[in-house]
């Protein structure tokens, strides 16, 4: 939901700093005694003289107004989903708890256990209910050298999984580059 809300926001900045800029250019231009500059609004504007406030057009608009509003409303005020991967309470030493870890602090511990790792030059983890994948770039230039250090790095990627203690364990990914020069 947050990218439709970043989505949504952007495109409603983005009309309205539009219709701000026309609205100037209009204003500009029939002060200057030009007719229209861009839109020709003098019909809508002589449409909205002789309607009244309780037409049923108006009223179907200040409908669907509200109810967009509401629903606008009811999306930002639902709370966002948690991503947490859960732990095994007796495993983390917490019995009787629930007790979880975030999808980011999954992916920071793996990111940190494999560049322990000799040989590893940098590394991500990207972090789902049921994967992790793991890629790492070898200190070595050439692709032979970069795959030895393969076992280590799923080997270190295990064990911190292991360590974890997760109800369910991900399946594992990992990939290993050679270092550009």
């Amino acid at each position: 939901m947050r990218l439709a809300n970043r989505l949504l926001a952007a495109v409603l900045s983005l009309a309205l700093a539009c219709a701000g800029a026309l609205a100037i250019v209009e204003i500009a231009a029939d002060r200057l005694g030009h007719r229209t500059a861009v839109v020709n609004w003098h019909p809508a504007y002589a449409w909205a003289a002789r309607t009244d406030w309780v037409a049923g057009s108006i009223r179907v608009a200040a409908v669907i107004l509200v109810v967009l509003g509401l629903v606008l409303l009811l999306a930002e005020l639902k709370p966002a989903r948690v991503a947490r991967l859960p732990a095994d309470p007796a495993g983390a030493g917490a019995a009787g708890m629930d007790t979880a870890y975030t999808r980011r602090g999954v992916a920071t511990a793996i990111r940190s256990a494999v560049t322990d790792v000799d040989g590893i030059h940098a590394a991500s983890a990207r972090v789902t209910r049921r994967r992790v994948a793991v890629a790492a770039v070898a200190d070595a230039l050439d692709k032979a050298a970069a795959q030895t250090v393969r076992d280590a790095v799923t080997t270190a990627a295990r064990d911190r999984l292991t360590a974890l203690s997760l109800r369910r364990t991900p399946a594992l990914s990992v990939r290993v580059t050679p270092r550009s020069r």
